[in-house]
């Protein structure tokens, strides 16, 4: 049976499947379904019931339900009594500040510890990403520019040669859902925020530690306005329908 014939038994999972192992193990199925949460092919709220997504991936039930437990210890899924699971939903306005914040702390200190570590060959790379970002804009791939938007920062932190600080911020963007600012982003923002990484990388190159590090934390702050506006402007959008109902 093919993908598309599965996608079609299976409406709700709109996702691609790619088991070709022989042997499927826990940690394939979550990165399957971490992915397709990240991407928001799978949406906040929507039920993970094993027994369909066994069927989708054609696999037993016992790695679905593995890495279902393991989504939920991550905070990408939430208990739905009385006894299912769903996507977890949105963070709150409150969650989304609380997150930000503390990224901004994190972010801005590894920017200051990659500006004595980060390599040529790092910085060659970070000029190639921001180049790859505007034609992927100029396309009008969004997705693509918020991968590589993510590229852009795992770059920078993985130049900062601190284990543990790369790992407090890979924790923090899966718990405060950062992922969600793709879904919500507007062309405009993901401009801006090109031409704030070319400000970043140059104050990289000259090794400014103090400008570094309030460039980022500038550039987060942009990010969490724009995006904070763009969930207001859906409330209200939504407000607005249910009251015409």
């Amino acid at each position: 049976m093919t993908t598309n014939n599965l996608l079609h038994n299976f409406p709700e999972y709109n996702f691609k499947v790619d088991l070709s192992e022989k042997e499927v193990t826990r940690d394939k199925v979550y990165s399957i379904l971490s992915k397709a949460i990240f991407r928001g092919d799978l949406k906040p709220g929507q039920r993970l019931v094993e027994s369909k997504l066994a069927k989708l991936m054609k696999v037993s039930r016992t790695p679905i339900r593995e890495a279902i437990i393991e989504l939920v210890q991550t905070g990408l899924a939430v208990p739905s009594p009385p006894k299912g699971v769903k996507v977890a939903p949105l963070p709150t306005t409150e969650e989304l500040v609380e997150f930000y914040d503390i990224n901004s702390v994190l972010r801005g200190l590894a920017v200051k510890k990659a500006v004595r570590n980060i390599t040529p060959l790092q910085i060659k790379h970070l000029q190639e990403v921001i180049l790859q970002s505007e034609q992927s804009l100029r396309e009008g791939s969004l997705k693509e520019v918020s991968k590589l938007n993510k590229k852009f920062h795992q770059i920078i932190e993985e130049s900062c040669n601190n284990k543990e600080l790369v790992f407090l911020l890979n924790d923090v963007y899966k718990r405060s859902r950062e992922r969600f600012s793709e879904i919500l982003s507007r062309k405009k923002r993901q401009k801006e925020s090109i031409e704030e990484h070319k400000v970043i990388l140059e104050a990289l190159i000259k090794k400014d530690e103090e400008l570094v590090e309030e460039l980022i934390k500038k550039h987060i702050e942009n990010g969490k306005e724009d995006l904070l506006q763009q969930i207001e402007l859906q409330e209200n959008i939504s407000v607005k329908n249910n009251d015409s109902d």
